[in-house]
């Protein structure tokens, strides 16, 4: 998405008042697939500083992801608060104005990115899966033994059961 600073760099205006809701496709990040339900809304401020501008505003989402231990669809609300400069120098490596306007959907992809929790659950006690047969755990049970002896420390199983 696209916001024409034009008038603020020019000094018509002192502030732009953003308030949008912008539609954004799924994303992977870290071995998962994220989507969003619904649109993600935008709100907040853009202002000149001496060399661009300065945004600063709120993010809220509401992000589809699986759980990291039982494979579940988990849905998640953000609220991410960010503090953005955009500047005309190429030789920043932040976010750059290009011409008279500036392209926020990198801004909200990256702030989303980095709100993201690595390891998402579905509740804190989920029990996950089954290694063995796949059961869900969180909705029934199985009979499969699941304790495994690692081949190397196969021996020490009996060095306390010594006649």
């Amino acid at each position: 998405m696209k916001i024409d600073v034009q008038d603020l760099l020019s000094g018509k205006s002192s502030l732009i008042e953003i308030d949008e809701k912008i539609e954004l496709s799924t994303f992977d990040f870290n071995k998962n697939e994220y989507k969003f339900d619904g649109p993600i809304h935008i709100k907040g401020n853009i202002t000149k500083i001496e060399d661009g501008v300065i945004f600063v505003g709120t993010i809220n989402a509401q992000v589809i992801t699986v759980c990291s231990r039982c494979l579940e669809e988990v849905k998640q609300n953000m609220t991410i608060s960010f503090e953005e400069e955009f500047t005309k120098s190429h030789e920043d490596l932040g976010y750059q104005i290009m011409e008279t306007s500036i392209d926020i959907t990198k801004l909200i992809e990256d702030n989303l990115l980095l709100n993201l929790p690595l390891k998402t659950l579905c509740s804190e006690s989920c029990k996950g899966l089954c290694p063995v047969c796949g059961t869900n755990l969180n909705k029934s049970t199985c009979n499969c033994e699941t304790q495994t002896i690692d081949p190397r420390l196969e021996k020490l199983k009996n060095f306390f059961n010594r006649d």
